[in-house]
């Protein structure tokens, strides 16, 4: 029984606008049909007396939950003899749950029904191996077998397949298993595993990679009981086994696709690396389970090649200890030396480098916090792929490290061609001195490239340090690789998507951005040649400030204090970031004040106290010849301004280059599955895999190439946000901790 369709009919026609008024519609809505569900979930308890839906005359005594029909005694064994579907016996006056052996059959006096168990097969695929009739083969109980599958654990038999005329008979062995879709547990397989709870395990993994291995096999277990069947599944075999599953699969897809870290828009030119450290992925020291990665090296690089190149790094140029400093903020990522911690821990954190498109490229373990070699590390491992832009969150401090080891070490030259670029919104930490001479929107041909975008990978991996820190080495190491790869696969199926829209958006921008210029212009009242001349002096603010200048120092701090007031309710939308901020203007507050101070006792007493300065917006400064000088801050804003329009001009050029790069990279991996089956001679089961492949790369470049050219055009279809703002607001989680540094924002 259903609710009423009078009840469906009565339903208003029309849907509310808001989203309130939408979500109140529905509560009532439930409100009205719980007292019918309720009333119907209980009558669904209700056994009832009827006939079988098979045979149509003997009383159903047996429900299939799969089948969704009752059958007598002998139409449920005939049917569920080879499959495993979840039935309920009924001739006790309620639903009982019947495992896989448990049959019902009738009492000797036919007087009533009873449970008998049996030995229930594994269903699976068995070639005949006699020609002799059909007829003449069966089936008989075999070893004996667990099966785990998404619905809990079975405690089948594996089939042993006879022959009555030649007696000739044939065991499953791991051919058929492979072949059925069952995985091993053991070479022996006493224990097999449906390869769709491993996909689920790897799947969940990647949507939630917090959930631990005890919880999903709970979940199971749990299933097993509700299903009327009994015992546990063991946690280390199922981990073991899911690992092996991934890496044969990721072997088998290296003969198409020898790099899964690797971008396809980025290949075989990258435009920018960015680079951080991820504290949260640390792990405690035990010496349980095995240590040996079945990904030795894949992702996480090799801790002996990363030691021996921090030692010959140290070796060869004098460190000085401690942390960074950046204006008034201390930078922990911004050491050149550090010494191992005495605490618990093995594993430190994990260095990792993506691309600007989020894809994940290399990583290493940390051992001595975050030191200036481990990003110089996968700054070389990077080289070969032509990198123009090598971003971080303290490049400021990090490139002048390099030029000093550049010199006594000459392989590493080659580093310096890499551009330094400062992250975005790391910059607004450091002082604005700082900001200027590195940010990546002051960068010549860095485009929109933001170089924040390690965060949203190191959010995604932070979750799974909940589980990994308990991990043996070798399983910690693989664990990060599978959920890496599953995170590149899901990221380059998007690609199209995200540089399509990417481009749409960034043609909207410039065009609002350029016409916001124009306005500003005419409010100034100023042509071409003004508006260079005050970029110009801006970019030219860091070599005035580092003479020391006071009067500069003061307009300086001045500025970065009205900036980040402005800013502290835009860019920051957690009470964490907003006071990691309040910090830095507090420190800001007190250099302006210290500095304001000495210049009133050098004699400039008409000078505003701190309180009076801050209060107002513009400022004549006592030093300025009055109405030659602009005020700083819309020297700033213009000089910004510039920037902008700048930066997104190169950002549409630079899209269509990666739009190209991906299409040549779909085309060629394309062609590669093609030749790859012209050179087979014979039909097999790689063959088969090969055109499924195909398929999906072909189905894949038309979607790209229709996405593109509508992108160029204009013609993609646009409902998201007019700026490009997501990728600048995006923000680690809230509990995250200061993984790089805690002078973050």
């Amino acid at each position: 029984m259903g609710i009423p369709v009078q009840e469906v009919q009565d339903v208003p026609q029309s849907i509310p606008q808001s989203w309130a008024e939408r979500q109140a519609q529905s509560a009532d809505k439930w409100a009205t049909a719980r007292p019918q569900l309720i009333k119907e979930l209980l009558e669904a308890e209700y056994t009832g007396s009827s006939s079988c839906d098979r045979c149509s005359y003997k009383t159903a005594v047996v429900r299939c939950r799969d089948c969704c029909s009752q059958m007598c005694a002998t139409c449920d064994v005939l049917y569920h003899n080879s499959n495993l579907h979840n039935r309920d016996s009924m001739f006790e006056g309620y639903f009982h749950p019947l495992a896989p052996h448990m049959v019902v059959v009738e009492e000797e006096d036919r007087r009533g029904f009873c449970i008998k168990h049996g030995a229930h097969l594994l269903p699976v695929r068995m070639m005949q191996q006699c020609n002799c009739p059909s007829s003449a083969i069966t089936r008989s109980p075999g070893k004996e077998v667990i099966l785990i599958g998404i619905n809990g654990r079975y405690q089948l038999f594996l089939p042993v397949q006879s022959c009555s005329n030649c007696s000739m008979s044939s065991t499953v062995g791991l051919r058929e298993l492979l072949h059925a879709g069952y995985w091993p547990a053991t070479t022996m397989y006493h224990t097999v595993y449906d390869i769709n709870v491993l996909r689920s395990y790897r799947d969940i993994k990647q949507l939630a990679p917090g959930l631990s291995r005890q919880a999903f096999l709970g979940m199971l277990d749990e299933r097993t009981k509700s299903f009327g069947r009994s015992g546990q599944i063991c946690g280390d075999t199922f981990q073991r086994s899911f690992f092996e599953w991934c890496f044969v699969e990721a072997d088998i897809n290296k003969s198409i696709l020898p790099n899964p870290f690797q971008c396809t828009a980025c290949t075989p030119e990258m435009h920018a690396v960015s680079v951080d450290g991820n504290r949260k992925l640390y792990r405690f020291r035990n010496n349980a389970g095995a240590t040996t990665s079945l990904f030795d090296g894949k992702f996480v690089a090799r801790d002996e090649e990363v030691a021996e190149f921090v030692t010959n790094i140290q070796k060869a140029t004098t460190h000085t200890p401690g942390k960074g400093i950046c204006g008034s903020s201390h930078w922990s990522a911004a050491r050149e030396r550090s010494h191992k911690s005495a605490s618990k821990l093995d594993e430190e954190g994990l260095e990792v480098a993506v691309c600007r498109h989020g894809v994940l490229l290399r990583a290493l373990n940390m051992y001595r916090g975050e030191i200036f070699a481990y990003p110089m590390f996968l700054q070389k491992e990077m080289a070969a792929s032509d990198v123009s832009f090598f971003c971080s969150d303290v490049i400021c401090k990090y490139f002048p490290y390099l030029q000093r080891v550049a010199r006594e070490c000459p392989g590493l030259q080659g580093l310096l061609n890499m551009h330094p670029l400062l992250s975005v919104m790391h910059a607004k930490a450091h002082s604005w001195t700082c900001e200027l001479k590195w940010g990546g929107r002051n960068q010549l041909g860095a485009g929109n490239t933001l170089g924040e975008e390690v965060e949203q990978v190191n959010s995604f991996l932070s979750r799974a340090g909940i589980t990994t820190k308990y991990m043996s080495k070798g399983a910690r190491a693989d664990m990060i690789t599978i959920l890496a790869m599953a995170w590149n696969k899901k990221k380059i199926a998007r690609m199209d998507t995200m540089l399509s829209q990417k481009y749409a958006k960034t043609v909207k921008r410039a065009a609002q951005e350029e016409r916001r210029l124009k306005d500003d212009m005419t409010t100034f009242s100023m042509d071409d040649n003004m508006l260079q001349q005050w970029v110009a002096e801006v970019q030219h603010m860091p070599d005035v400030s580092e003479s020391e200048d006071k009067k500069k120092k003061i307009e300086g701090l001045y500025l970065s204090i009205k900036q980040r007031k402005h800013y502290l309710y835009r860019l920051q939308d957690s009470n964490k970031g907003r006071q990691r901020m309040r910090r830095k203007i507090r420190e800001d507050t007190a250099a302006f004040s210290s500095a304001v101070e000495d210049m009133r006792a050098e004699g400039y007493e008409g000078l505003p106290t701190v309180e009076e300065l801050l209060s107002k917006d513009h400022i004549a400064w006592p030093w300025e010849t009055h109405g030659t000088r602009s005020d700083l801050m819309d020297k700033k804003k213009m000089f910004d301004q510039v920037m902008l329009v700048k930066r997104l001009h190169e950002e549409e050029k630079l899209l269509v280059k990666e739009m190209g790069r991906h299409l040549c990279s779909l085309n060629g991996l394309a062609q590669t599955i093609a030749g790859m089956l012209d050179n087979s001679e014979e039909e097999t089961g790689k063959n088969g895999f090969l055109k499924r492949k195909q398929k999906e790369v072909e189905g894949h470049l038309i979607n790209s190439k229709k996405l593109f050219t509508m992108a160029i055009k204009g013609q993609l279809p646009f409902d998201g946000p007019t700026d490009i703002q997501e990728n600048e607001n995006e923000e680690e989680d809230e509990d995250d901790e200061e993984d790089s540094s805690d002078g973050d924002l």
